[in-house]
């Protein structure tokens, strides 16, 4: 009996101890978990942009209304809602007689209706309102061996193949291993494309259509993979004779400048 005791309480003190080790920087932790995405890109405005465009942080949104409405007394301040807007930090528009109307990641559709309900809550005879979003382009990334790099404009229907030549490839690329991918917190999408068999054989069974906020990742050749290893080891150094062939310029010009330089062609 003693022994179980003994032995009970033991475990009793190593559980006490691992929740305290456990407990150690766990607050961190939790602030970094809160943060985390549990779906989706992470931003706030999602959607399939290539069937539907909807209200994107670069967007302006512009109303379109009846002229005669324009002229109703007590509404002329809707005339505001036909100049192009911009959408605020916080995803919000002004909306005469309503005030910041959220919008960000709504589809024309939704924004006409919101709207427009929205003006008839303030309004009697409110007008119904069509909205449209002007935006500046959709944007998909590029990186590794692509001559673009970085958020890069999207095209109308675009596929693969036009991704990779708006982008274009250096010489180092691996075109027969090019990651057409889609990101998401769940289930993330990594395709395994050869651009080289739909360029030489027009096989395009993989010329996949490109998805706002895709990532293209070219990746470089074997040879590539090297000459970039050694382009890495020797940027410090060329960074440092950079430097030193600087400062023996400036010297040099200094001298000249001062009459101190003692190279033959300055004498006479």
């Amino acid at each position: 009996m003693t022994e179980s005791c003994h032995s009970s309480f033991v475990r009793s003190v190593l559980l006490l101890v691992l929740s305290a080790l456990a407990g150690c920087g766990t607050f961190e932790d939790k602030r970094i978990r809160e943060l985390l995405n549990e779906k989706g890109f992470g931003a706030r405005a999602a959607g399939d942009a290539t069937r539907e465009n909807y209200v994107g942080g670069l967007d302006k949104i512009q109303f379109l209304m009846s002229p005669l409405a324009l002229q109703t007394p007590g509404y002329e301040r809707l005339i505001e809602l036909t100049a192009p807007q911009p959408v605020n930090v916080d995803g919000t528009i002004f909306v005469p007689y309503v005030g910041p109307v959220h919008v960000l990641g709504k589809t024309e559709v939704e924004l006409s209706t919101l709207i427009t309900a929205q003006l008839r809550q303030v309004l009697t005879a409110a007008p119904e309102v069509q909205a449209r979003i002007l935006t500046p382009g959709k944007f998909f990334y590029a990186f590794g061996e692509t001559g673009a790099k970085g958020r890069v404009p999207m095209e109308t229907d675009m596929t693969l193949l036009d991704a990779m030549c708006i982008t274009s490839w250096t010489p180092l690329a691996n075109l027969g291993r090019v990651y057409l991918i889609r990101p998401d917190a769940e289930h993330p999408l990594v395709i395994d494309v050869n651009v080289r068999e739909i360029i030489v054989n027009g096989d395009t069974r993989a010329n996949i259509q490109v998805r706002e906020r895709d990532i293209l990742y070219v990746p470089p050749t074997f040879l590539g993979t090297i000459a970039r290893l050694l382009q890495r080891l020797l940027e410090p150094v060329a960074a440092a004779v950079q430097t030193v062939l600087g400062v023996a310029q400036v010297r040099s010009a200094y001298d000249i400048a001062t009459g101190q330089s003692d190279a033959i062609f300055f004498r006479y």
